[in-house]
């Protein structure tokens, strides 16, 4: 048997259309009395319009919010990302700086983590007399979080050390995650994929 041929379902929906009707008399019955005061029709199309400009002021002020949370674009995460990258991956024995650059484009874990390793990583870079350049392939955003943005990086690094006749090139891939530090973005996260 179809829902709406059902005669309880008829009745019901009967009864309910009573009492609304008998609602709106009774309603229309004590604005008649004077026991209630009824709303007249410009005050009633002046609440729409307040409502209606409520929710549109409410909806503007949510997409500001989100518009100012997200200073960064998601070109500029990558970008910040790939530039990075190549610095940190690009190894020059007769570049002292080259530290302190890596240093400056890091911060929170990635920070603490390269600053505890930074004899060992110019001590080998010394003593192998490495002389590298590294590029970036392709990168792109894997996921973000306000201004906070991770990014996988394909790259390509080709060193010659000391000694050796030609240049060894490796292929990288890197998850990388970057964030807005002193107005900067920064890495703050690196890890290698296999």
């Amino acid at each position: 048997m179809a829902r709406g041929s059902d005669p309880a379902v008829t009745r019901w929906r009967a009864a309910r259309a009573a009492r609304k009707q008998a609602y709106a008399r009774l309603a229309e019955a004590e604005v008649d009395a004077g026991v209630r005061e009824g709303l007249t029709r410009s005050v009633r199309l002046t609440l729409a319009v307040v409502a209606v400009l409520a929710v549109v002021l409410a909806g503007l002020a949510v997409w500001q919010a989100q518009e100012r949370g997200n200073g960064y674009s998601d070109a500029e995460l990558v970008d910040a990302a790939t530039a990075r990258v190549q610095v940190l991956l690009t190894a020059d024995a007769d570049n002292e700086n080259r530290v302190r650059q890596i240093l400056a484009g890091a911060t929170g874990e990635f920070y603490d983590e390269f600053s505890r390793s930074v004899e060992a990583y110019s001590e080998f870079v010394r003593e192998q007399g490495s002389d590298g350049r590294a590029w970036v392939d392709g990168a792109g955003l894997v996921g973000r979080s306000g201004d906070r943005g991770v990014v996988l990086v394909a790259a390509a690094v080709a060193v010659k050390a000391d000694g050796s006749s030609g240049k060894i090139r490796r292929q990288l891939r890197l998850r990388v995650v970057v964030e807005p530090d002193d107005g900067r973005l920064k890495l703050s996260g690196v890890a290698f994929l296999p």
